[in-house]
């Protein structure tokens, strides 16, 4: 846990987002226009690779305006690059705080980390099941295993994102208009997973911007973790069942107790609600 002091309330903070026009950038600002008190008292600049996107401030454009935080969103999903690149990102995301001015910086990471696992803690033992989560695990390393001896500041925090609504395979299947095949690892049962909806995300942000103490690392998703079929369900879209093959992974749960607590709230958001805002958002980006 890294004191930093609370962050003094005042209009004139500044946020800088990186990678504001990726999948999870674009929820995410969607989200925060139709709400705003999200992130009360902050000002948003939002970042992104080219000047012709809509973005604030473009990469190539020079060096960054003046900020108070940075949150990066960026990052190499499988299929997309060299993941190997999350490293290099999370460190440029360091150095774009510094030259900002900014003294603390948020990165994100996954719950992929974990494995299977159920309620895992941000102290629980971490066992990836595939690449990505070996390359998060790596880029957590390169911000705590810091030997250089560059300033303390700016502070370091990583989210470890559960799938998020709206922008994991699952959606893009459900938008596909083709039946849904799920993994049957019981009667009745689908893989269950730990979910983020944009919001619950804004709530972590806010509150670690805002949190007197910043710990290191903390989970981010609602507190109940869903099972996929009652997703589907609440979408009314069309699935079959497969029998779950054998490397398949049954649950991937995290424990919430820690954002609770920095949030103060229940962080519980039904199946349905879940739906609900997703397509909300939806229609904001059409």
């Amino acid at each position: 846990m890294t004191d930093l002091g609370a962050v003094p309330s005042s209009p004139s903070k500044t946020l800088l987002v990186l990678g504001s026009t990726g999948k999870l950038g674009r929820l995410l600002r969607t989200c925060l226009a139709a709400s705003p008190e999200l992130l009360a008292d902050w000002q948003v600049v939002w970042g992104g690779r080219k000047a012709d996107t809509s973005v604030d401030w473009a990469y190539s454009e020079g060096p960054p305006p003046k900020a108070d935080a940075v949150l990066a969103l960026w990052g190499v999903v499988p299929g997309k690059g060299d993941l190997v690149d999350n490293i290099t990102l999370a460190q440029q995301a360091v150095e774009i705080a510094r030259d900002s001015g900014a003294s603390r910086v948020l990165h994100c990471s996954s719950s992929a980390v974990y494995g299977p696992a159920r309620e895992a803690t941000e102290d629980s033992a971490l066992a990836p099941m595939n690449a990505y989560g070996v390359a998060k695990i790596e880029m957590e390393q390169c911000l705590f295993l810091d030997d250089s001896g560059q300033s303390a500041e700016p502070k370091s925090a990583v989210l470890r994102l559960a799938n998020v609504v709206g922008a994991d395979s699952l959606f893009g299947a459900i938008q596909s208009d083709r039946p849904v095949t799920l993994d049957a690892f019981d009667v009745g049962q689908s893989p269950i997973r730990s979910y983020a909806t944009p919001t619950v995300i804004w709530h972590a942000v806010a509150s670690l911007l805002s949190a007197n103490t910043m710990p290191d690392i903390v989970n981010v998703a609602t507190s109940n973790p869903v099972a996929m079929h009652e997703l589907l369900e609440a979408t009314q879209c069309p699935f079959v069942w497969r029998p779950a093959p054998e490397m398949a992974v049954a649950e991937v749960s995290m424990s919430m107790a820690r954002l609770r607590r920095l949030t103060g709230q229940t962080l519980v958001v039904p199946p349905h609600e879940m739906i609900a805002e997703w397509r909300r958002l939806m229609k904001a980006q059409a």
